[in-house]
């Protein structure tokens, strides 16, 4: 295995963060927003349930939680019960969209302003705020090819839903078609359900057929990843021998970084960037900025795409730090008592676990 090949990614915001605030801090009054979601088990989750307590607290508006509300049955009838309370915005994450697509209309007839979060968009919701996973993908790549110096052998964890398969079919397309020396060798698509302990036994028996001629595994999210790390280990083989990249982010990879295990990088996700520019949505539009206005920050596809940071041992943050200095925050000054990321409504920042 190569020596670690140390890059440094610039990496600069689809939207700057001071086109994301609508009229300074004037903020609409009397708003009540409903958070929908499907559980707080993830990080990622948690991380946005409390952007949102902020986001609510600092403009003082009311937000009403259904954000453990999980079988599409659920998710029905919490829609129809916010509809009938006449709420002013619904903000959904991870929700069954396809089971609700008729109430997401139904709101919008009502008055009722629908807006999802890293959420996939129907008709009838005004904006979503994600990733583009071919990018993530794309990023990773990069920073792994840089890694083995545009030479080695490479294994991907991928899946069959969209979203994993575009981070995965970028970075397989990228090492066939124009890095010659970079062999793709296996990619396995792992199930939906059950997928931890398939994406530990392949690592096992990649280990096995490739030992440590194998040099980089690339999951197309982190937690295959963390499996196939503990498999390397297992196998006797340290991140010098083959490593492994992810993308998400979170307390736990960000752990596994700092150790020195196999797990060497993933691209962090800008959760609660994704909660504040819907936010901003949100109150342009109870100001009277619809989304068809040339003033509005909703684009004309209603999804803004933010662009996610490469996290390795370079820049890695340490536990109890602000999850936005994951994100250099998102390159202004962070110590600005004004901004955003340094608002301390409801018990301020998410920190790092």
């Amino acid at each position: 295995m190569k020596k670690r090949f140390i890059i440094s990614i610039l990496v600069i915001m689809v939207l700057a963060l001071s086109s994301m605030t609508f009229a300074g801090t004037e903020y609409a009054k009397d708003v009540t927003v409903a958070i929908c979601g499907h559980g707080l088990e993830a990080e990622s989750c948690q991380r946005d349930f409390q952007q949102v307590k902020i986001e609510c607290a600092h403009r003082d508006w009311e937000f009403i939680d259904a954000m453990t509300v999980r079988d599409p049955a659920q998710q029905r009838e919490t829609m129809e019960t916010l509809i009938q309370k006449k709420v002013d915005a619904i903000v959904i994450i991870y929700w069954d969209m396809e089971a609700i697509a008729d109430l997401i209309l139904k709101a919008t007839e009502e008055g009722i302003g629908v807006y999802c979060v890293d959420t996939e968009v129907k008709p009838g919701v005004i904006v979503s705020c994600t990733q583009n996973n071919a990018v993530a993908g794309a990023l990773m790549s990069y920073w792994g090819i840089q890694r083995l110096n545009e030479r080695g052998k490479v294994a991907i964890f991928s899946g069959k839903w969209h979203i994993m398969r575009r981070r995965a079919y970028v970075a397989a397309t990228l090492f066939e078609r124009d890095w010659p020396a970079i062999e793709l060798v296996a990619e396995e698509f792992l199930p939906l359900v059950g997928y931890e302990d398939s994406a530990f036994n392949v690592a096992v028996n990649w280990m096995t057929k490739y030992g440590n001629d194998l040099d980089w595994i690339f999951a197309g999210w982190d937690t295959p990843g963390q499996y196939a790390a503990r498999a390397i280990e297992q196998a006797g083989f340290d991140k010098d021998d083959i490593f492994v990249t992810g993308i998400d982010g979170g307390s736990a990879v960000y752990s596994m970084i700092r150790s020195g295990s196999p797990f060497v990088a993933t691209v962090s996700q800008p959760f609660e960037y994704y909660v504040h520019t819907v936010f901003e949505v949100i109150n342009q539009v109870e100001m009277g900025i619809g989304p068809d206005h040339p003033d509005s920050l909703v684009p004309p596809g209603r999804v803004i795409y933010a662009t996610p940071y490469v996290t390795d041992e370079t820049n890695v943050p340490e536990p109890g730090s602000s999850i936005h200095a994951v994100f250099g925050y998102y390159g202004m000054d962070p110590d600005d008592p004004d901004a955003w990321f340094n608002w301390q409504d409801a018990g301020g920042p998410y920190k790092i676990q």
